[in-house]
């Protein structure tokens, strides 16, 4: 049975995520005219437009190495994503060092800054090291769907937009993260990310 659903999510899943993305009239406004060089953040429960924004833009992405990051990372190869595997609990140190080392040469990233496991809309400081030690700016995302369909197990509330709905897409403004903050001072420059992305 295992094998069956992996199948299936490898396979059909990013055939049916293709689908799904024909049918959507997606609004996006603010985007820069230059990807290079930038950090773009989204939150877990919106991935999936998320991610479809960079399709073919040659942009890094960082998957974990369990088996939902199996799926994530074949749909991203076809949107030629550059697929770098590893998170906070596996791989990570290595992971991130490699997206560093992306970023650093001009290619953009994207990362959803509170997975792979949460909590949800929470930002990890990882998305701020890649700013600091890289002086690459934090461009904030804010997706929302019109009409969608809400996992409410998930840790998440993950998101799927139904079809032929619309989305919206705001770009927000470029954050740079480029010396140590402690204690509320953290958390203030954290809440302010997060809130352009709700």
């Amino acid at each position: 049975m295992k094998s069956i659903l992996n199948f299936l999510g490898l396979n059909v899943l990013p055939f049916l995520i293709n689908m799904l993305f024909a049918t959507l009239s997606m609004n996006i406004k603010n985007k820069p005219e230059s990807l290079s060089n930038s950090v773009f953040i989204f939150w877990h429960s919106k991935m999936l437009a998320g991610w479809r924004l960079f399709k073919d833009s040659n942009t890094a992405a960082l998957v974990s190495q369990s088996s939902d990051g199996d799926i994530l990372s074949n749909l991203l190869v076809k949107w030629n994503y550059k697929v770098i595997r590893g998170s906070s609990s596996k791989g990570g140190k290595e992971a991130l060092f490699s997206l560093m080392e992306n970023v650093s040469s001009g290619i953009p990233a994207a990362v959803t800054p509170d997975g792979p496991r949460g909590p949800a809309n929470v930002i990890k400081n990882g998305v701020l090291v890649i700013s600091l030690k890289c002086g690459a700016p934090l461009i904030p995302v804010r997706i929302n769907y019109r009409h969608k369909i809400v996992l409410s197990k998930s840790w998440d509330r993950f998101e799927i937009p139904m079809p032929f709905s619309s989305c919206d897409v705001y770009f927000g403004e470029k954050y740079y993260y480029n010396t140590y903050l402690y204690n509320e001072e953290l958390e203030n420059f954290k809440s302010k990310l997060g809130s352009e992305m709700s």
